[in-house]
């Protein structure tokens, strides 16, 4: 493809950039078309005099906190590079990596909550880490600007039902709206390059930021085998069952990814690859490590069970030490705890904190005596209402959990969903 075509996209989003005051978002995820799409606008921005840069552009990337690390590497160094690059040349252009809330992490709703690992039909941790930190970073951006413009790499090859969505999408001015966020304007600027064109482009520039994309190039031929294009974000496909994401990823068949970093000499994968399949294993109903009972009481395959839940804490911190990478915060272990007090068999408050002391030899802060006090006065409260105390100490941590998130939506029907385990845990016992 000629130069010429490249030329045009900037110089249309230079033209865009004149139009209006609607501040821009950038999607970036580290992959090649985001870095294609993060360089063209770079380019074009660079090209309006400095005195008329004014429009906020933010460049937005997530971080679910458990990517494969060479590409959070590649990443973090990528937005670094570009904060610098605009603070130097004034182009007024933000980044920000924004990652999910601790009580929404994966180890949280998977240790903590029991949330059994994704699976096809249950892929709930896109929406929780990916999804909602852009939407609600947007939509407290939109308070103040009113409109924006979200710049997104989505390209029409690559896959044929993306084609027919952004086909079906009608075009204000080469815009459209934005599904979930109607005031939010997407422009895909790179929509009818190919992925040679893309290639083609990025081998033969630098980046304005500084750094060519040949590190880029060599993971995809890595963590692919040569084989094809790899998903990195949700905006893109995959190719066929390969993908480029969470190590921790159990909704594909293959982490061919992971393998293939591996093979390329990330000794750090062959670790995180064996803890795929120990969340394989858990996942499975047949192995034991899953309640009998869902979590809205029904029969069926639920939560990991509080001794699953115990297990998988102690591997995933000899895991992180044994690739010496931070993989759980000490936020997340406190929250993890009173989950567990949550729990359908509930933990005495102190479960994690044994674990930790026993796996890493230090002491988790904690106020035993103030605990004692605290568990004598529900003893005491619960005699004088004529109520179970694991009941009243469950239904207490749930309230307390959802105070920690500054949130009451659901609550009321965990409560019930504690009241109806209470319920069935005494209609067993009368049958015994």
């Amino acid at each position: 493809m000629g130069t010429s075509v490249y030329q045009d996209i900037k110089a249309n989003l230079r033209a865009l950039y004149l139009e209006d005051q609607r501040p821009w978002l950038v999607g970036f995820s580290g992959g090649k078309d985001s870095t294609m799409l993060a360089s063209l606008l770079f380019d074009a921005i660079l090209s309006v005099p400095p005195e008329k840069r004014k429009k906020p552009v933010t460049v937005l990337c997530t971080d679910t906190r458990v990517e494969i690390p060479a590409i959070v590497e590649m990443i973090e160094n990528a937005l670094a590079r570009m904060h610098k690059f605009s603070e130097q040349s004034q182009l007024n252009i933000e980044v920000r990596l924004l990652k999910p809330p601790p009580e929404q992490s994966f180890w949280v709703n998977i240790i903590g909550r029991g949330y059994p690992p994704p699976r096809r039909n249950f892929r709930w941790c896109t929406q929780r880490m990916k999804i909602d930190p852009v939407t609600e970073f947007v939509n407290q951006r939109l308070g103040h600007w009113g409109e924006a413009i979200l710049h997104l790499g989505a390209r029409r090859e690559e896959s044929s039902t993306r084609a027919q969505t952004m086909a079906g999408r009608k075009t204000r001015n080469g815009l459209r709206r934005h599904p979930d966020l109607p005031r939010v304007w997407v422009s895909n600027p790179i929509e009818y390059l190919t992925t040679e064109d893309v290639w083609a482009y990025l081998l033969q520039n630098s980046n304005p930021w500084g750094g060519d994309n040949r590190m880029l190039y060599k993971l995809y031929a890595n963590a692919s085998g040569g084989e094809c294009p790899i998903q990195i974000d949700t905006s893109t496909p995959s190719c066929g069952n390969s993908r480029f994401g969470c190590w921790t990823c159990t909704v594909v068949d293959r982490d061919k990814a992971s393998e293939g970093l591996l093979a390329a000499g990330d000794e750090r994968m062959e670790h995180l690859l064996g803890f795929r399949e120990t969340l394989l294993e858990f996942r499975d109903p047949v192995n034991g490590w899953r309640d009998n009972r869902r979590m809205n009481g029904n029969e069926g395959p639920g939560p990991l069970t509080i001794e699953g839940r115990r297990e998988l804490l102690k591997r995933l911190l000899t895991l992180q030490e044994d690739t010496h990478l931070d993989l759980i915060t000490p936020e997340e272990l406190l929250l993890i705890q009173q989950m567990w007090k949550a729990a359908r068999e509930p933990d005495d408050g102190r479960g994690v904190a044994r674990i930790v002391n026993k796996q890493r030899g230090v002491i988790m802060n904690a106020d035993l005596n103030k605990l004692n006090r605290v568990r004598e006065l529900e003893e005491k409260v619960a005699k004088k209402f004529d109520i179970r105390v694991d009941k009243l100490r469950r239904m207490l941590a749930k309230v307390e959990e959802y105070s920690e998130s500054h949130r009451a939506q659901g609550l009321a029907d965990d409560l019930l969903n504690i009241l109806k385990d209470d319920v069935e845990t005494q209609t067993t016992g009368s049958k015994d």
